[in-house]
């Protein structure tokens, strides 16, 4: 065919034309370019609008790239979004555990989704991610034990039904957490590794003295002997007899019969010479580190009294509760079947009131509370144990005293965790729900004459002068 008789010279260029002018259209238009002036097959007439919707190549509609977000964006959005929701469900369930485990959800997520080139890349990097998830499943299980140890006890958020979805969401995560640190088992260090060596580092430190590691050390040593003994201790009952008992000795007792009171503590009533034990309950046993036992354990005086303001800031000055220096720790409560009387150690309560033991040293802000109360009712002075809640669901504690002459009077004796302070660490604080919790030295002394400053503004104010004994 002579070239003048081709439809691309003649002006007609059929749908499926090979002509560089056609090829050229065709793929810009597959890179999403448009042509105004040419549709395939059909030549645009002049003054006709241009036609750039439709590619009848493949009968789709023609648009405009989407807005890309680039990778260093998409993380921070994500941790913002899933950190506000964690806030949110913080003010229905009244606990941080929501917004901790999004977070770092969000986190690890973001860097497997959108930064895992930086932990391919650097080796350094790489090791620090996978011991960094390492110590966040180990942390996440030690969570989940302890969710479920307060669970079963009913002292896992305020209703059993929000806990159990609380502890739902947290086996969700676990879950998620351990396919994660699976996917990335080829990193180093690996997860023997570093269980080896936390247990390395708890011994190293525990036998150095380390606080609290020494006193969780001896806790379990004493737990293990204890056990063995009781194992090896010889069987004393005495075998049955043979004579057939007569009908006094087989009639049941009555019921609710409290036991005659022996040399130590009534275990029934908590009773012991003229003092009477208690427990904070608000309603959940409130818990402490070990200072009379694992929850807060009251000594009562019968005999006590209301002093004045006088006779308690003599008190205060002659007692040495808020020198002890202020130590964190997470108070964790063994397995324990109700009521919570039953695992406490009367005989050591008993040595304490005697005078023949001493309780073990304060930690957290509950035990200052415990043992400035105790003091004060040994001495005769009529205390109370005061357990407030801050913003953020923060607890504290610390004591009431109604005085004769100035009403009732808030003390906080807890002490300092480092660092240098006056000579006594009493101070005075007003407390009132809506207002800031501010206490000021009682005894300032070596330049320490300001407030100690705001720990938050309070929410809730709970005080029993005595405790509840089952």
């Amino acid at each position: 065919m002579p070239i003048q008789d081709r439809d691309y010279i003649r002006g007609s260029h059929p749908p499926n034309c090979s002509c560089a002018e056609c090829t050229s259209r065709r793929l810009n238009k597959m890179r999403g370019g448009t042509d105004e002036d040419y549709t395939y097959g059909r030549p645009r007439s002049p003054g006709s609008p241009p036609r750039k919707t439709v590619d009848n190549i493949g009968g789709q509609k023609a648009h405009s790239p989407r807005p890309h977000i680039p990778n260093w964006l998409k993380p921070i959005l994500l941790i913002g979004a899933l950190s506000i929701g964690g806030l949110i469900a913080n003010r229905f369930v009244e606990s941080l555990l929501p917004f901790w485990l999004l977070l770092g959800f969000s986190i690890f997520y973001s860097i497997e989704k959108w930064l895992s080139y930086y932990t391919r890349r650097y080796k350094i990097v790489g090791r620090i991610y996978r011991l960094v998830l390492n110590l966040s499943l180990l942390s996440l299980l030690g969570l989940l034990v302890w969710s479920g140890a307060s669970l079963f006890a009913q002292r896992f958020m305020q209703t059993p039904l929000i806990g159990s979805f609380v502890f739902l969401f947290e086996i969700a995560v676990f879950i998620w957490w351990c396919r994660l640190v699976s996917k990335n088992g080829w990193r180093q260090p690996s997860m023997k590794l570093t269980v080896f060596s936390l247990i390395c580092l708890f011994f190293i430190f525990s036998f150095a003295g380390v606080q609290p590691l020494s006193d969780y050390k001896d806790t379990m040593f004493d737990s293990i002997s204890t056990y063995f003994r009781e194992t090896n201790q010889p069987d004393t009952t005495p075998p049955p007899s043979d004579t057939t008992p007569s009908p006094s000795d087989t009639t049941p007792s009555p019921p609710d019969t409290i036991p005659p009171p022996s040399d130590g503590v009534n275990s029934y009533t908590g009773k012991y010479k003229n003092y009477y034990l208690g427990l904070v309950k608000t309603p959940e046993v409130l818990s402490g580190s070990d200072c009379y036992g694992e929850f807060i354990v009251l000594i009562n005086n019968e005999h006590a009294r209301n002093p004045t303001y006088s006779e308690l800031l003599s008190f205060l000055r002659s007692d040495e509760t808020d020198e002890f220096p202020y130590q964190y720790t997470f108070p964790i409560v063994g397995f324990y079947y109700p009521p919570p009387e039953d695992d406490i150690d009367l005989d050591q309560l008993k040595n304490i009131i005697d005078g023949t033991a001493e309780p073990s040293p304060p930690n957290i802000c509950a035990d200052f509370a415990e043992r400035l109360h105790n003091n004060a009712e040994m001495a005769g002075i009529r205390c109370a144990y005061v357990s407030i809640t801050l913003d953020g669901n923060t607890g504290h504690a610390c004591n009431a005293f109604q005085t004769t002459d100035r009403g009732l009077v808030y003390i906080d004796c807890t002490g300092i965790s480092a660092g240098d302070g006056p000579d006594k660490n009493d101070r005075i604080v007003d407390i009132e729900v809506g207002k800031q919790y501010n206490p000021d030295y009682l005894f300032p002394s070596g330049g320490w004459y300001i407030p100690s400053g705001t720990m938050g503004r309070v929410t809730d104010v709970f005080i029993t002068w005595d405790g509840d004994w089952r």
